[in-house]
Order: structure tokens, then C-alpha cells, then sequence
């Protein structure tokens, strides 16, 4: 991944956990601009103000994912709501108003739709352990400095766009195999809120895994239906419930 793989937005307003599944964070070195120098702890805070601010955060999302340089594209949408609930879609490539899978986060249990199969996999949420910093991982946020070593990453395309590229590496209280992680966030000055994710891997094979989740049309705070993070089984559909495992 290279500091170039951010992708501009004409609208910028916001999985797994597959979920969002919703994934994925954010920035001691200073960043320097040519009018005013923002180190990583404030352009976090303001992160975070605009975090704290937010009942739920959607957005489009365009999922790019590189294994041992195989690369897949995933589009779709998101509505995220706290603490912990998800609802995130992804849709055919060429026919976008078609759904070709669901995943919803409940607050207890993980639900993946696919209707191709008309299959339905249930496993249970677990809020315990570690959690991705990205929309779906509610309070982790307030652990971040004390769990991730959290580095401002400048980058002379996306700076200017007011875009801050925040990298951020498990402290060793956090690591438990030999597998190598970093996350990556960018957020826009002004509203602070997330425009892209990225997430790298290395395991001890030395197979490596990337992906960067770009947003657009970003919202939050929108008007959500009081049964909107509630899963119903679609009828006939065949269940197969891995929350015991």
C-alpha cells in the first residue's frame, strides 16, 4: 500500500469484523503545512469530537482487497449506529440497485444474507478482546492511544486537500501471534469525519493482505427506523447458526 492509494471525493459528508464490517482509525510526529502545523494527537481529538458527535455514521463504499496480489473489488453501502450495530451491503458490480449481500450487526449477533443461496450464517458478536477501528467498533475508540502506537502519515497529494492519512500499529500489550497489522485512516479537515480505511497484514508465511475501503456521499446523524438494525430471517431461507461455536 503506498500513500497514493487515497481516492478523491466529489461528496464528502459517512464493516469484519467482516462487517463492516466495519473493520479499521486514525495519526509523534508532526504534520507541517505551509500555514499551520497539526500534530497527531489534535487532528485525533478532532476525530474523535466528530466521533462522539455522531448518533450513526452511513456512506457508499468502494472495498479494494489485495491477497498475495490477488485483487477483488467489492462496492456497496453502510449505516452504522452506536454502540455496536451495522447494517452494510454489498451490491452486483455492473446492476448497483441489486443487493447481493447483507450483513447486520444486531448488538449481539452477526447475520450474513446471501441471496444467491438464500443461506443465512448467525454468529454470536463477541464485545469482548479486540476490535477494529473502523464504523462498528463504538467505544474502542477511547482505548486507542493507550492500545495503538498512532503516527500522522504526510502525504503531498492528500494534504492539500485537507485529507490527514493517520497510521496506526498494535502496542506490543496488543499483539498475541507473529502476525504483523497496521490500520489506516483519513479524515477531512472541517466536519472530521472518515473519507477512507486501510488495513495491511503480514503473516508468519509471509502471505501479505491489504484493503482500502474508500466512502463517499458520508453522513451521519441521518433519521433511522427504530427496527432498522433488526435482522428477519427471509422466508425459506436456510440458517446456519454458528453463535454456540
Amino acid at each position: 500500500m503506498t500513500q497514493r492509494t487515497y481516492k478523491s471525493t466529489t461528496s464528502v459528508k459517512p464493516a469484519v469484523l467482516q462487517l463492516l464490517p466495519l473493520a479499521a482509525a486514525l495519526v509523534s510526529i508532526l504534520f507541517v503545512s505551509n500555514a499551520y502545523s497539526q500534530t497527531v494527537d489534535e487532528i485525533f481529538r478532532n476525530f474523535k469530537n466528530a466521533f462522539d458527535k455522531s448518533e450513526n455514521l452511513s456512506a457508499n463504499f468502494e472495498e479494494t482487497t489485495l491477497i498475495s496480489n490477488r485483487k477483488s473489488v467489492a462496492r456497496g453501502r453502510f449505516i452504522f449506529g452506536k454502540p455496536n450495530l451495522l447494517r452494510k451491503e454489498y451490491v452486483d458490480q455492473k446492476e448497483t440497485s441489486k443487493v447481493v449481500q447483507t450483513t447486520v450487526l444486531d448488538g449481539t449477533y452477526a447475520w450474513t444474507y446471501t441471496p444467491i443461496l438464500n443461506q443465512v450464517n448467525k454468529v454470536k458478536w463477541n464485545k469482548s478482546g479486540r476490535k477494529e477501528l473502523i464504523p462498528g467498533t463504538g467505544a474502542s475508540l477511547e482505548d486507542v492511544q493507550a492500545n495503538y502506537n498512532v503516527v500522522l502519515v504526510p502525504d503531498e497529494f492528500a494534504n492539500p486537500k485537507g485529507i490527514h492519512q493517520i497510521e496506526l500499529t498494535p502496542k506490543d500489550h496488543m499483539v498475541s501471534t507473529n502476525v504483523k497489522e497496521k490500520m489506516l485512516i483519513w479524515v477531512k479537515s472541517g466536519d472530521w469525519l472518515p473519507v477512507q480505511f486501510g488495513y495491511e497484514s503480514e503473516l508468519e508465511d509471509g502471505t501479505r493482505r491489504s484493503a482500502i475501503v474508500a466512502l463517499t456521499d458520508v453522513q451521519r446523524n441521518i433519521e433511522i427506523a427504530p427496527d432498522f438494525f433488526k435482522f428477519v430471517v427471509p422466508k425459506d431461507a436456510e440458517v446456519i447458526d454458528l453463535s454456540e461455536n
